[in-house]
């Protein structure tokens, strides 16, 4: 009998012990069960187990315990039960049925274990991964995301980055990001991106990639290093946004920025042309009709006024070299024509043919390695007009003038280069007005300062560069780049 007390003192103190009658009424609670419900002994004795019911199991679950103990079967489960101070508590329990001779229920023992600390933490942890999978799915469905292991090696892609990339998602697991990089950024920028993400550091950044038909896309981009416990990265959370449409409408504004500006430049010019070129004219034709007006003699007024010609002559000169230098300008929708340079320059020769008998000069042309140029043809022959013009007129009085003319294939440019041995430039003082209206470099009664700004201008309307290297006393050359028209 006294390893039946220890027994009984053993089970009482270390778990739940309650018995019930075969109805289910509390005939014995020990110490801990009262502890637990917060029930004292005299309270829950003679009360059934609905004073304890939580309501969060449902009849089903009930009605299975007691059809399990009245067939004389042991139950086992959890349960959660209502203290008498309203909260709950969780309690893993195993119920026993014990029978008198004749078959029928006598009672049963329930022992019972607290485990609210474990449920507790079970429902912390269901909760934890229903708001992990809570977030997952509103970021799978509002960004385009990508996880790669520490290669970058993507490991994992959902729906909206095979819709952008235009990949399939086989096609994109176990591939590297090389495999949408558009070539847009140069290699300093991956390179920063790299540092900083294989330091453990987030990366943020905005990228152009390529999709799979060849189209680019720009996206938000952040990327999350994923450390281990020595602190080393071993996979990356890449969350990006589609902002193409957002850099279309920068690259838009910023076209539409460089017009205006450009336009803004136009009117610069413009009232500096009027201001510098025309304004002396205008005073010397004014001078002339006052004194024309104040003369009395009909000589004076007849000498005045067949000097007032020349001078309107010139002012009309002017302001139409400016007309045309405006017109090219505003000439958004300039053809590009396929263009034989040596068809060009032999038509435009025939007009210099007096001026190179009367030098001596020498002119050569090679265009074996680009034959075509693509340009307005007017321009091109404008082109070579204003520069074998400047070769003849600014020739040097020791020589007589060479001029070389070639083209060089570029792949997707053509570089027309025009090479003399005249008096040259100093472009160390004349470099930033080389191109400007009426800048001249030479004394020369024919100067005008026009010819080079009106090749820029022409160049700089098909999207080409114009550029120059001389030496003093020993001959300029000029380079300008004819863009190809895309295949």
């Amino acid at each position: 009998m006294k390893d039946l007390a220890d027994f009984k003192y053993v089970l009482d103190e270390s778990t739940i012990v309650v018995i019930t009658d075969p109805k289910g009424i509390i005939t014995y609670a020990n110490d801990n069960f009262c502890q637990i419900s917060k029930y004292s002994r005299e309270e829950i004795i003679g009360q059934d187990h609905c004073k304890l019911n939580s309501g969060h199991h449902d009849k089903v679950y009930i009605q299975n315990l007691w059809e399990t103990i009245m067939a004389g079967k042991i139950w086992r489960g959890q349960m959660k039960n209502k203290a008498k101070d309203g909260s709950y508590y969780w309690i893993d329990m195993t119920i026993i049925p014990f029978f008198n001779d004749d078959g029928t229920p006598r009672e049963y023992v329930a022992i019972r274990t607290d485990i609210t600390r474990i449920k507790e933490s079970e429902e912390a942890l269901t909760q934890s991964l229903k708001e992990v999978s809570n977030y997952k799915f509103a970021l799978d469905a509002s960004s385009i995301v990508a996880i790669a292991d520490r290669k970058g090696i993507i490991k994992y892609a959902n729906d909206n980055f095979c819709k952008i990339s235009k990949y399939r998602r086989e096609e994109l697991l176990g591939k590297d990001h090389r495999l949408i990089r558009s070539g847009y950024h140069p290699k300093t920028f991956i390179k920063n991106l790299w540092d900083t993400i294989t330091a453990g550091r987030i990366w943020k950044g905005e990228m152009k990639n390529k999709a799979k038909d060849g189209t680019y896309y720009w996206v938000d981009t952040t990327i999350v290093p994923f450390l281990d416990e020595d602190g080393m990265p071993f996979q990356y959370l890449a969350i990006r946004s589609d902002i193409t449409d957002r850099k279309k409408s920068e690259e838009e504004l910023i076209k539409y920025s460089k017009a205006l500006a450009d336009k803004n430049t136009q009117l610069v010019d413009f009232c500096n042309i009027v201001s510098h070129n025309l304004r002396a004219p205008l005073v010397n034709i004014s001078m002339l009709v006052d004194y024309i007006e104040q003369s009395e003699v009909l000589e004076d007024k007849v000498e005045a006024l067949g000097k007032v010609k020349p001078v309107v002559n010139h002012l009309m000169e002017i302001f139409n070299e400016l007309v045309e230098s405006l017109q090219v300008k505003q000439d958004t929708t300039v053809k590009l024509d396929k263009v034989r340079p040596q068809a060009s320059l032999d038509k435009v020769l025939i007009g210099f043919e007096s001026q190179i008998g009367q030098y001596g000069a020498v002119i050569t042309s090679d265009f074996n390695s680009a034959p075509f140029i693509y340009c307005p043809q007017k321009y091109l022959e404008s082109i070579f007009t204003n520069l074998v013009s400047n070769a003849l007129k600014y020739k040097s009085p020791n020589r007589n003038p060479q001029i070389t003319i070639k083209t060089k294939d570029l792949g997707n440019a053509v570089l027309l280069s025009v090479k003399d041995n005249g008096l040259g430039i100093n472009l160390n003082v004349h470099q930033k007005n080389l191109f400007k209206i009426r800048k001249t470099f030479h004394k020369h009664p024919d100067a005008k300062g026009f010819g080079l700004f009106m090749t820029k201008t022409q160049v700089e309307a098909i999207d080409g560069k114009i550029w120059a290297e001389s030496i003093p006393d020993e001959g300029s050359t000029f380079f300008i780049e004819f863009k190809k028209p895309p295949r």
